[in-house]
């Protein structure tokens, strides 16, 4: 598809990014810097390494780049959806800007998500690569 190695690069820049504010989250502390500590460290942490490896992948037309990305989407969303709503329940700081990103990080994960789920033309094999 032809906004493929675009949307590769833009992946690859926001997990970097998301690895530095993943950092700067957990080192805050604040309301719940435990579990922040723990959902951080055994669920985000996975998710952007899984991210950065696949759109790499992606980058390079490794065609096993698709699949780490789904994968990586698929838990980011599972973990901002469960992790999310706990902390817009119990945490009163900050509960619209919250709410607002959370509403807004949502559907863009699930889009990016069906996006590459597409299938993808055959002529993307013929070249050798993957």
């Amino acid at each position: 598809m032809r906004h493929d190695r675009s949307l590769a690069w833009l992946g690859l820049v926001l997990n970097g990014l998301g690895l530095m504010l993943l950092l700067a989250w957990i080192l805050r502390g604040g309301p719940l810097a435990l579990a922040t500590l723990v959902v951080g460290l055994t669920a985000i942490l996975p998710a952007l390494v899984t991210g950065i490896v696949g759109c790499w992948a992606l980058v390079c037309r490794r065609r096993w780049g698709r699949v780490l990305a789904i994968v990586a989407l698929s838990l980011g969303l599972a973990v901002s959806l469960s992790y999310g709503i706990v902390w817009l329940a119990l945490v009163q700081e900050g509960r619209g800007a919250v709410g607002l990103a959370l509403g807004l990080a949502w559907p863009l994960q699930l889009l990016l998500l069906i996006y590459w789920c597409l299938p993808r033309p055959s002529s993307f094999r013929a070249n050798g690569n993957g």
